[in-house]
């Protein structure tokens, strides 16, 4: 038998490969992604949850193999059978499952792996936590979608967009922000009187949301929508 094999002779017997970190955190992300596909709003914790029945699916599977090979090393060496040494063997494996489960599979169920399933989640969370940031941050401002959208409107002349509760409902089915802060930004886009009384702040942040839509239409080499946001912009800096 090479090192190799022994290894993994001595992982199954110990019952290692259910606590392994590396096995845990693949097993978790495959358990979880498999779920979403069927059900959207699949949450954390039911993959918590198959995951410890996963774990005593295997401590069961674990002991019965070591009762089976065991029972079936003891009927060799017997080199006869007989149904009697057969009942021997379940009633001795049944007995045994009470030590086992009391020094290892509990130990390692509470000691072992609770704790690293809880830092695989954690790990997760924080991913999905840096991935919504970063989603965050390279998207449009509520500011700099509605004036995205005001500029491709006017260009194909739809003309559709008004400063009122319809147009910011629209909206919201596009971009999916809040309706309130849609609505606000088309107050502020066709109503001369809400631009005179800007502050020195927000002149600060509309002009980053203008430079936001700019880069996109240069993206998207779209010089008739960098002409119509420049004329636009001249129109918020002069509002009188």
């Amino acid at each position: 038998m090479d090192f190799l094999s022994f290894r993994r002779l001595k992982s199954f017997i110990l019952f290692e490969q259910s606590t392994n970190y590396n096995y845990l955190i693949m097993h978790f992300r495959r358990t979880h992604e498999r779920h979403l596909e069927h059900f959207d709003s699949w949450p954390i914790a039911a993959t918590r949850r198959k995951l410890i029945n996963d774990f005593w699916f295997w401590a069961l599977f674990h002991y019965a193999a070591l009762v089976a090979t065991c029972g079936t090393v003891f009927m060799a060496i017997l080199a006869s059978f007989n149904f009697s040494y057969l009942l021997t063997v379940l009633v001795v494996g049944i007995l045994l499952y009470l030590p086992l489960y009391v020094l290892l599979y509990r130990p390692a169920f509470t000691s072992d792996f609770l704790p690293k399933l809880e830092t695989v989640i954690a790990e997760f969370e924080g991913n999905q936590r840096i991935w919504a940031e970063k989603c965050k941050r390279e998207q449009l401002s509520t500011r700099g979608l509605v004036l995205l959208y005001y500029i491709l409107d006017k260009c194909a002349e739809i003309n559709y967009l008004t400063p009122n509760d319809k147009s910011a409902s629209l909206l919201l089915k596009i971009f999916g922000v809040s309706q309130k802060g849609l609505k606000n930004e088309l107050d502020l886009l066709f109503k001369k009187e809400k631009r005179v009384k800007i502050e020195q702040r927000k002149q600060t942040e509309i002009a980053k949301s203008f430079e936001e839509v700019y880069t996109i239409f240069e993206e998207m080499q779209f010089p008739k929508g960098v002409q119509m946001l420049k004329e636009l912009e001249i129109r918020f800096n002069h509002p009188e």
